[in-house]
């Protein structure tokens, strides 16, 4: 029983940390890759604006990635169609005007590294 709660108390202060930092900054991040003998921060991924309106910025920096791809999916797992605009300097802007307001998942993945990880955002 006491593990349970400790282990539910400890999920309750990691949720209500990344939720105050979000809406701090309004950016989602985050660090991939670490070596044993220094923090290494590789494919550091960002999101802006979130919520978002019209589109989203993915700002890849310090990367790793050689061929960057892209996949929208909604709350309940379906795969919608994007075409990234590439605004250099690992910036691409992604289009979300006509979609549904509720949260998403974009996907940033690469195929010859064998990176992938998700990211969640909000469209108002």
């Amino acid at each position: 029983m006491y593990n349970k709660l400790a282990i539910l108390t400890f999920a309750l202060f990691l949720s209500v940390t990344a939720l105050s930092q979000d809406q701090e900054d309004n950016v989602v991040s985050a660090e991939t890759t670490f070596s044993n003998a220094s923090l290494d921060l590789n494919n550091r991924i960002e999101l802006y604006p979130n919520p978002a309106v019209d589109y989203i910025v993915v700002e890849i920096n310090n990367s790793t990635l050689e061929n960057a791809e892209f996949e929208l999916h909604s709350i309940i797992g379906n795969e919608i169609k994007i075409k990234a605009e590439d605004l250099g300097n690992g910036r691409y802007r992604i289009p979300v005007k006509n979609f549904a307001t509720g949260y998403y998942f974009i996907v940033v993945k690469d195929e010859t590294t064998r990176f992938k990880k998700a990211y969640r955002f909000l469209k108002n």
